[in-house]
């Protein structure tokens, strides 16, 4: 008899569809849309009647670990039954009815936006999907007024209002249901959790690369003139983040993908520099089971903060990391949870300071993270 917490399920029409082989679901800071996959597979002689398991593709659903919805407002994207002589199998995969925006292009009528937020410009393209937009952590400055923004020929939902998050250090995460959630982190934010070697780590592992990373990054854009804005503070609007750990003359310069003051062009190279962050620590952690706590799932937590003790992965023996994947699964391994792990500042561009340009910047990660 399986533990209730251990039991996955798929439901659909009311009917939870149970007994799965192998179980896997995804959130992720990275790819803004749940995945999930569930397979089952037996000898012909003694496989249950899969022809029953009426699960069609465009069908909605919520996946169920462990008696909590870890999937809600879901889609079954992909079915592959198949059999022999010797064996029966089936497949099913898929993610949240929100992942249409994707691939969908905004309304032609929804093709210029003036002295809207990021806010009410991203609920107004998502409006037909019935999808909602909220903001999450620090929000300070995320909904200063865009003057202007012009929908781009061909531009899905989804890069039109990614586009828009970058010149408000904004970070796109999975909400609740198929709601989609602007998110930056707080400075200084505590651990939700501790994860210790030796003690509920199952196993890890751990890439330390600053081969990509930059001393410093630039944002350089203009912005429209007017009677109080115009010759040089029109023309030439840029804002520079340093990284102090990054002690070689490394130097990004970036072109603004549109016009924006001297906030926005802040705004920008923080939202680059967080993603560089990203790329230079990746810690992934197995720990046992799907719940973080008897109230949440690990993948419930995506862009909180954890601290993990290993003196094995780290010089320094503890570090505090950011969540930015976390997938569920179970199969012939066990019920097991892998936790994919970055900078806490891949999630708000980190503390740096800002310039005009000719000016200087400081700040940045810890002097001595990459020793």
């Amino acid at each position: 008899m399986p533990k209730p917490q251990e039991v996955a399920s798929i439901k659909v029409k009311g009917k939870n569809y149970l007994n799965w082989q192998t179980v896997s679901v995804t959130r992720s800071g990275v790819e803004l849309f749940p995945k999930f996959a569930f397979t089952a597979a037996a000898p012909a002689e003694t496989a249950p009647n899969f022809a029953d398991l009426k699960l069609g593709i465009g069908d909605p659903c919520e996946v169920i670990l462990g008696g909590r919805q870890a999937v809600s407002e879901g889609r079954i994207t992909g079915r592959q039954p198949a059999f022999d002589a010797r064996e029966h199998g089936l497949q099913i995969t898929g993610t949240t009815r929100s992942q249409v925006v994707a691939r969908s292009t905004v309304d032609h009528e929804k093709g210029e936006f003036k002295n809207y937020s990021l806010s009410q410009i991203a609920s107004a393209v998502l409006k037909p999907y019935g999808v909602k937009f909220s903001l999450k952590g620090d929000t300070s400055g995320a909904d200063k007024a865009f003057p202007k923004v012009n929908v781009q020929v061909g531009e899905t939902v989804f890069e039109f209002i990614e586009r828009l998050c970058r010149f408000r250090n904004i970070y796109l995460l999975p909400g609740q249901g198929a709601d989609i959630v602007g998110y930056r982190l707080k400075a200084q934010a505590g651990a939700i959790a501790e994860l210790e070697e030796g003690r509920n780590i199952l196993g890890a592992s751990a890439v330390f690369d600053y081969g990509d990373a930059f001393s410093e990054i630039q944002s350089i854009g203009q912005q429209p003139g007017n009677d109080q804005t115009f010759g040089d503070a029109a023309r030439d609007v840029t804002a520079t983040v340093k990284n102090s750990a990054v002690t070689e003359h490394a130097p990004l310069r970036l072109i603004a993908e549109m016009p924006g003051d001297q906030a926005d062009m802040r705004m920008r190279a923080q939202h680059e520099n967080g993603f560089s962050l990203a790329n230079q620590i990746n810690v992934n952690v197995k720990v046992q089971g799907w719940f973080k706590d008897q109230n949440s799932l690990w993948l419930e937590h995506i862009g909180d903060v954890v601290s993990v003790y290993s003196p094995m992965l780290f010089t320094k023996d503890r570090m505090q990391l950011a969540i930015q994947a976390v997938t569920a699964s179970q199969g012939p391994q066990g019920t097991t949870t892998d936790i994919s792990l970055v900078l806490p500042e891949a999630f708000n561009g980190g503390g740096q300071t800002q310039s005009s340009a000719g000016q200087g910047g400081s700040g940045g990660t810890p002097a001595g993270l990459y020793t």
